[in-house]
């Protein structure tokens, strides 16, 4: 992906001149969207700049920005933008909705994404969030009673629910395994052996997490996927394992083609590390496999592939029509310059943490197999205390299955010290 230099960084809020709208649509906003400066990149990111361009909490510390994205300035704006449209007159949602630069809609919503995760615009079904997209699949796959689904009890409950219900409706059952024995210090040749050892002639899908909420740990991806084509040979379409990967905390925050790890199906929402518009996520199918698959809802996206498996209905058009705004955004980032601050991050909030007595850190520190997350617990004290604590000291954790602190592109390595500094005070 192609960067810019540090004064390109998100100047205005979708990234081009307005243009004139069409006869009978309303009229823009008062405030239009400035024109970004064009120039090579030509040096490291202002990551100030890009931090300006967000609502935080003034004197918090937030270090929990993974929950649910704050987001920019040129989201807000694109938002905006589009819902004055929707006010003024309805009927252009199905007839031509425009950012400032030009037309937008599925069409165009899908073809960023796919020149984000290096996938085609026809394999993007369009959803809500993660969890409606696991719905989507897990429900839509051909499964005969008798076939199982493999899952962890480290995936989100989003996840191993989908699985339950549609293993219910189709007289399948979800079969619980475990990838590792401890998530700090699993190897991604371990996990692949395991998931291999675990697949079994009617095992239908195996369901993983690209990055885990609950330990910070990110799956081996493609090594894992080697595993399942190798249980496949063989096998007839009917038969087929699939692997399915709800991938919301790896998407862009990992350097990675997420259409290109290997997997059957690649699930997220958009609003979480990308940074883009609340209430927005895809679902990418392998073209292989798509015949595998039937909608569960009406859709209102037309043509063919994975068209037809996007929930229909209305819904907030002017958010989902504006997520090609936090895709360019991000393109002018540059993929892996900002995982690469992400790791950065996340190597300093652990190095730390690990310092401090008491404190066990359950996420690995190999970059390769961790991301933005770092889970961690300290003995005698309980997540919520550790969270409460830090509170007191304007900082902002969160809580799952262990204490979980977010390293997101726009916190600061200051921040990261105060978070640690927290924790650190609850131990004296």
């Amino acid at each position: 992906m192609s960067t810019v230099s540090r004064r390109d960084l998100l100047a205005g809020s979708a990234g081009v001149a307005a243009a004139t709208l069409a006869t009978g649509s309303c009229a823009a906003p008062s405030s239009r969207p400035a024109r970004p400066a064009a120039s090579a990149a030509d040096g490291p990111a202002d990551w100030e700049a890009l931090r300006r361009q967000f609502r935080l909490e003034p004197g918090w510390a937030n270090l929990a920005l993974f929950y649910l994205a704050s987001q920019p300035k040129r989201v807000r704006d694109a938002v905006d933008f589009l819902g004055a449209q929707v006010d003024a007159n309805p009927l252009v949602v199905p007839t031509g909705m425009r950012l400032p630069d030009g037309p937008t809609g599925w069409p165009r919503v899908r073809r960023a994404l796919a020149s984000y995760i290096g996938g085609r615009a026809e394999d993007i079904a369009m959803t809500a969030s993660t969890s409606i997209g696991l719905g989507v699949f897990y429900n839509g796959v051909r499964t005969r009673p008798g076939q199982e689904f493999l899952l962890t009890g480290y995936d989100h409950r989003a996840q191993r629910t989908a699985a339950e219900l549609a293993a219910g409706k189709h007289g399948a059952r979800v079969r619980p395994c475990s990838w590792f024995a401890d998530p700090a210090t699993a190897t991604a040749e371990g996990i692949a052996a395991a998931v291999g050892d675990a697949i079994r002639p009617h095992t239908r899908i195996v369901g993983i997490t690209w990055v885990q909420s609950s330990t910070g740990l990110r799956m081996p991806v493609r090594a894992v996927a080697a595993a399942v084509r190798r249980a496949n040979e063989g096998r007839a379409p009917a038969d087929r394992c699939l692997l399915v990967v709800d991938a919301v905390h790896g998407l862009a925050a990992v350097d990675e083609d997420a259409a290109r790890l290997g997997a059957d199906a690649v699930i997220a929402g958009t609003h979480k590390w990308l940074f883009g518009p609340r209430g927005t996520g895809f679902v990418w199918v392998n073209p292989e496999v798509l015949d595998q698959l039937h909608p569960t809802f009406v859709s209102f996206i037309t043509g063919g592939g994975a068209a037809p498996l996007s929930p229909g209905g209305f819904l907030a058009f002017e958010h989902a029509f504006a997520l090609p705004v936090a895709v360019e955004m991000h393109r002018q980032l540059g993929r892996t310059r900002v995982a690469a601050r992400i790791a950065e991050l996340s190597t300093r909030a652990k190095r730390g943490l690990i310092r401090i007595p008491g404190v066990t850190v359950h996420t690995p520190m190999a970059p390769e197999l961790s991301a933005g997350i770092t889970c961690f617990s300290m003995a005698g004290r309980t997540h919520e205390q550790i969270v409460g604590h830090a509170a007191t000291r304007r900082v902002r954790l969160s809580a799952s299955v262990h204490t979980r602190l977010g390293t997101a592109v726009i916190n600061t390595p200051a921040e990261v010290d105060t978070a640690v500094g927290s924790v650190a005070d609850l131990a004296r």
